[in-house]
């Protein structure tokens, strides 16, 4: 199908300390990819750098063949790419249904607040309003989310709070998405329902999807490619059976080799 996403030897550095180094990699479009390593190997730097929010040292990161290495978020946000955070960016005295509305902000051409006035319901504004409404049911009733549609984020369960993030994402109507951690601080149960989910993002909403998770059984079930780091360094790259197989990929999960090699 093409490649959606080519990264072209990585680099930065924090005081020094060499968080990424000249990293490359390729994702293909339609693609479920994952990255994989220790905490500190540069997991979430690399979408830090995918999204615009840090700055790259060196390499190029190019998107449908155009190059964004130097994009402002926003501006990498309009051209169809979309992300989830570690920590949820929720903005929990609102609503799970105005929180999602928020993530319609690019496409809407009135404003976010004043399409949400019905003064004029004839108006354009009244209109498009509808339009985004209609939009974020669509997304409500595809992650599960109808229960939780009038609830203030705050009050909703950890699990819930990160698929509402995860709706946010995807009522930007991205051609690529980011998800960093989305199973943390999850049950099993949940955890089941997130891979179902991600699962339909790409094969019923045409998403590419690049996945940073500890979960190695989820990893593992869900991916059709990973890439594994450590301290900023690429150590392997290949097909989940491959992966989980490497003795690099082992060596630098340490206590966790006999959890990486049975998943």
């Amino acid at each position: 199908m093409g490649s959606i996403l080519k990264v072209e030897d990585l680099s930065i550095s924090f005081g020094g300390i060499k968080a990424l180094n000249q990293v490359s990699f390729e994702v293909e479009k339609g693609m479920i990819y994952s990255i994989i390593g220790p905490n500190g190997a540069g997991k979430t730097t690399i979408f830090n750098c995918i999204s615009g929010i840090y700055r790259p040292d060196g390499g190029r990161i190019f998107f449908n063949g155009e190059e964004i290495t130097y994009l402002k978020p926003y501006q990498i946000a309009r051209k169809g790419i979309a992300r989830t955070f570690q920590n949820i960016e929720l903005f929990s005295h609102m609503t799970t249904m105005d929180n999602l509305m928020l993530g319609r902000h690019l496409h809407m051409k009135t404003g976010v607040w004043r399409g949400a006035t019905f003064i004029y319901k004839n108006s354009k504004a009244a209109k498009e309003e509808v339009a985004h409404r209609r939009k974020v049911e669509e997304i409500i009733d595809f992650l599960e989310l109808q229960s939780a549609r009038n609830h203030f984020v705050v009050n909703l369960p950890y699990g819930t709070r990160k698929l509402v993030e995860l709706g946010r994402a995807l009522a930007l109507e991205p051609e690529l998405i980011l998800l960093d951690e989305p199973s943390a601080g999850m049950n099993m149960e949940e955890k089941g329902d997130l891979m179902f989910s991600i699962q339909d993002i790409r094969d019923d909403l045409g998403i590419t999807v690049i996945l940073v998770e500890h979960d190695m059984n989820l990893i593992m079930d869900i991916s059709d490619r990973i890439l594994a780091l450590n301290y900023g360094t690429k150590i392997a790259e290949g097909l989940p059976e491959e992966i989980q197989k490497h003795p690099e990929v082992l060596k630098a999960y340490l206590g966790e080799e006999e959890k990486v090699a049975q998943s």
